[in-house]
């Protein structure tokens, strides 16, 4: 009968709707008459399909490889070096992952990783450059066994605007310069280090202490590209403090009632009454810009003491890091030092706080 959606014999559905747009299709069909979605979960979409569409990223690019891995297989036997690469990859796509980075490539004894996709993070290019400079570190946990052969890895970066989309025989394919210039970037980095781009260089100014390694020109690449060794993390406080450090802020416009609302709170704690402010809003509409312009109000106000405690967004699996690191600050803990010198430091520091060393230290 006109109309019918089921059989009246064996209840069949005589129609298909489509789970994106509702439409009605034949029983027969596999993709929507209206919006070409398929409408069996197991149908196949081709690549050249219009439901697979680029999607446009700003990436960065981790490429890391192993130093000599020629050399060193050839006294090795196969089974043996495949242990080794293998522990060697497990080792840096932890590091990676920890940063929340994706393992897009294994290419032999090299290692290629996204940060920006699929999950995208606000710090990108800060979390390439501490995943860069863990590789080695956990290479090196690796050389400490005594049978191991020594390795050495070498780590380029670069960033840059990029098409995902699928490509011939891939789930997915990266379309741009970006991974073609983070691979022979690290051929130029020193065993143990890591190179960066300038336009990695630029996500990350004053986070880390670099060195200009100048303008190098790579196999593959049409002009001489500007590098920069990644040395250490420079310890300054989240995106903020780095750009005031680099660049310097734009003036601080507005936001005069807050101010105003915060020296208030200021000067009922000088006379003597304690006071609590929560700072709360939307991320990036202006909070840490606030309370620095607050600290800078308190210049060559009476004696006091500011101490700042921050959540880091690497250490979520490490308790109390927030805590720990304020006291580290405060008491002028060095993270070079041993054991024994951190030990005297504390103890000088509850000393000038009027405690007993012997008993507050342990």
């Amino acid at each position: 009968m006109a109309g019918s959606r089921f059989c009246n014999q064996c209840a069949t559905p005589l129609t298909k709707r489509c789970a994106k747009c509702a439409s009605e299709n034949a029983p027969e069909a596999l993709f929507c008459a209206q919006c070409a979605a398929p409408l069996d979960p197991a149908t196949p979409v081709r690549a050249h399909d219009p439901l697979i569409t680029g999607e446009r990223r700003h990436l960065t690019v981790l490429f890391c490889d192993l130093v000599g891995s020629t050399e060193i297989a050839s006294h090795l036997d196969p089974e043996d070096w495949r242990e080794i690469v293998a522990d060697y990859h497990r080792a840096a796509a932890q590091a990676i992952e920890r940063f929340g980075g994706h393992v897009a490539q294994y290419l032999g004894d090299g290692v290629m990783a996204y940060f920006g996709y699929p999950e995208a993070h606000d710090n990108d290019g800060e979390r390439a450059a501490r995943a860069g400079l863990a590789i080695p570190d956990a290479i090196s946990k690796l050389n400490e066994h005594p049978t191991h052969p020594k390795l050495a890895a070498r780590v380029g970066i670069d960033s840059g605007t990029v098409v995902v989309g699928a490509g011939a025989g891939k789930d997915t394919d990266v379309f741009a310069d970006t991974p073609n210039i983070a691979a022979p970037v690290q051929t130029e980095a020193a065993p143990g280090t890591v190179l960066i781009t300038a336009d990695t260089h630029q996500l990350i100014s004053g986070l880390f202490v670099v060195e200009d390694r100048g303008a190098q020109a790579l196999k593959g690449v049409e002009q001489p590209v500007q590098l920069y060794r990644v040395v250490q993390p420079s310890g300054v406080r989240g995106r903020l403090e780095a750009v005031a450090a680099s660049r310097g802020l734009t003036p601080f416009v507005g936001r005069e009632d807050e101010l105003r609302l915060l020296m208030n709170r200021w000067e009922r704690a000088l006379d003597g009454e304690g006071q609590v402010v929560l700072v709360v809003g939307e991320a990036g509409i202006g909070k840490s810009r606030l309370v620095r312009q607050f600290h800078e109000l308190l210049t060559g106000a009476p004696p006091h003491t500011w101490i700042e405690c921050a959540a880091d967004p690497f250490t979520q699996t490490t308790p109390f890091y927030a805590v720990a690191d304020m006291l580290h600050h405060s008491l002028g803990l060095s993270s070079e030092a041993g054991p024994e010198e951190r030990a005297k430091m504390l103890g000088h520091s509850v000393a000038t706080a009027g405690l007993k060393p012997e008993q507050a230290v342990p």
